[in-house]
């Protein structure tokens, strides 16, 4: 295994195309560096991951949820939309060539390739939307009940301090 050719080499590759990426999105430069960073921690997510025998399948679903937590608190920091870090982020995990060859396929005839590749192409793709779909939906979850709690808890100072008359301090 030569970790220069296996991992650093597909991750600076990453993140100079993702800022490219990022360019044409016309992203301003501080979100830029950090949405391509996001790519490169989607790149070498990835490349661990298959390194480590895992199916591709899996290792999208991963490194999609991955990146959308990034994304998440890199929004949070830079108060900025989320979108602007995640569509960044998961540019090197789009199968796109798989998709590519899958209509090559089908263009010439082959029918059990084509079958082949747009399952694989199918599955990668629904593992990325539900790597993304499972983190936004944790993290919208997260911010509602902390939203819940804390109205909760507003409202039993205001019934605590109106009780007695005297000012009761906050937990």
């Amino acid at each position: 295994m030569d970790i220069t050719n296996d991992i650093v080499i597909p991750c600076i590759c990453s993140f100079v195309a993702c800022a490219a990426f990022g360019v044409q999105f016309n992203i301003r430069f501080k979100h830029l560096i950090a949405a391509s960073v996001g790519s490169l921690v989607s790149q070498l997510i990835y490349t661990l991951l298959i390194m480590n025998e895992f199916g591709e399948i899996q290792t999208c679903f991963i490194s999609a949820a991955a990146v959308a937590l990034f994304s998440e608190v890199m929004a949070k920091i830079n108060k900025a939309p989320v979108n602007m870090y995640l569509i960044v982020g998961i540019i090197p995990l789009v199968p796109g060539g798989l998709t590519y060859y899958a209509m090559l396929a089908l263009v010439m005839g082959d029918n059990d390739t084509f079958l082949d590749r747009a399952i694989d192409a199918f599955g990668m793709a629904g593992a990325i939307a539900m790597g993304i779909f499972f983190v936004s939906s944790a993290v919208r979850l997260y911010k509602d009940f902390r939203r819940h709690y804390r109205q909760n808890l507003k409202k039993a100072y205001k019934k605590l301090s109106s009780k007695d008359g005297r000012s009761v301090k906050k937990f």
